[in-house]
């Protein structure tokens, strides 16, 4: 399938009349901006049964803040549009790749639909991605030259790969793109995906299902066996005091409440997600078959 995307510079575009099977629009950026025009472009897209999708692009602002400005604004669209992250510019240095997954785990945790991310396809390999990979389909950025072209069925790649992808659902191979309709340059894009695909990505059933299935597919396995925990004395029905935390590998007794803020805190602006906390009777010492499954005979010394 053929397409393009446009922002606010294609203010005067006919999304409907220009060719194309889908149409990505910019919606917002930052935690201010709105694209003036998506609504009147939208329109035009679903009105001509063209494909719809709608990115956000990254600034340098906190990740999660960002997502739930995104969703606010595209919230009538959830399920019927792409959302996609346009990850480029400063917030690549100012986010890197863990500001990113912040900010898809987080539209995966409001509305149940995994974005896409576009970047360039130096980047897929700057960092580590593998991560999202599996949950999160790419959107490339690779051109061959900058010279004015029409669509391509076989665009140009560099042949080293996405890194973490084996490979893009879509590609964006030119900025220069000529099209009927429309006097400017057009970025122009080739989908790997068919338009059943495309409505998936957007948020159909399978998402919805796979959500419910396995809403914490975007973590690491540490991550998922990440908690705290306390242990509740059966006789008096109270904390015994302590704080426990496993760090996936070993279980530490925490001895001050800031420490158990501070690590809850840095794995929800990690994750997207808050840490489980389990209260433990002594009645149903659950905390010391947890720590035979693990090989731990006593916790560790308490933090200083």
């Amino acid at each position: 399938m053929n397409g393009i995307d446009i922002s606010s510079y294609q203010a005067e575009l006919n999304a409907g009349i220009v060719p194309s099977d889908f149409v990505f629009i910019k919606a917002t950026e930052g935690t201010k901006y709105i694209n003036p025009t998506w609504r009147e472009q939208a329109g035009q897209v679903t009105q001509a049964n063209k494909l719809l999708g709608f990115y956000h692009f990254a600034s340098t602002g906190n990740p999660i803040a960002e997502a739930d400005f995104f969703i606010s604004v595209v919230k009538d669209y959830i399920g019927k549009a792409v959302l996609v992250l346009d990850f480029e510019a400063g917030a690549i240095n100012a986010w890197g790749n863990v500001g990113a997954r912040q900010f898809l785990n987080r539209v995966k945790e409001k509305t149940g639909i995994n974005p896409m991310i576009y970047m360039s396809a130096e980047v897929t390999r700057q960092f580590n991605w593998s991560i999202i990979s599996t949950s999160n389909a790419l959107w490339v950025a690779q051109y061959a030259s900058m010279s004015p072209t029409g669509y391509q069925s076989a665009p140009w790649a560099d042949g080293k790969g996405y890194g973490a992808w084996s490979s893009a659902a879509i590609h964006q191979y030119s900025s220069s793109g000529t099209l009927m309709n429309w006097n400017g340059h057009l970025d122009l894009n080739l989908a790997y995906i068919n338009a059943s695909q495309w409505n998936e990505l957007a948020g159909g059933s399978s998402a919805t299902e796979q959500n419910n299935n396995n809403s914490n597919s975007e973590l690491e396995d540490d991550d998922l066996m990440k908690f705290t925990y306390e242990i509740i004395d059966a006789k008096t029905n109270k904390s015994q005091g302590t704080v426990y935390f496993y760090n996936g590998n070993k279980v530490v007794a925490l001895n001050n409440i800031d420490q158990w803020k501070i690590i809850t805190e840095i794995y929800k602006d990690t994750t997207g997600k808050s840490m489980k906390h389990y209260k433990w009777r002594t009645d149903a010492p659950w905390y010391i078959r947890f720590l035979q499954s693990i090989n731990q005979k006593a916790v560790e010394v308490a933090w200083k």
